[in-house]
C-alpha cells in the first residue's frame, strides 16, 4: 500500500511538473483564443487528471487528514 502511494504521489508530481513546464504556451495558444470545440477539448482532457486526483485523495481519506493536520498546526501556532 505505502509502494502503491509513493508511485502515485511519483506520477502526480510529474504531471504537475509538466503543468509547470508547458503553462506559458497553454496561455499563449489556448487562453488567449476564441474557444472552439477543439480548444474545449484540450481544456477539458488536460485538467481532467486534476479532478481525478482531488478525488482519489478525497476518496482515500488523504483530504481529510490533511484539513486535520492543517488545524492541528494553526491550533499550535506552529504555522
Amino acid at each position: 500500500r505505502f509502494v502503491h502511494f509513493c508511485i502515485q504521489y511519483s506520477s502526480i508530481t510529474l504531471l504537475y511538473y509538466d503543468y509547470f513546464l508547458t503553462f506559458s504556451k497553454e496561455v499563449r495558444y489556448i487562453w488567449k483564443v476564441k474557444f472552439r470545440p477543439p480548444t474545449t477539448l484540450y481544456v477539458f482532457c488536460r485538467y481532467a487528471m486534476v479532478a481525478n486526483v482531488i478525488y482519489v485523495l478525497a476518496i482515500s481519506g488523504k483530504i481529510y487528514t490533511m484539513r486535520v493536520c492543517i488545524t492541528s498546526l494553526s491550533a499550535c501556532n506552529i504555522c
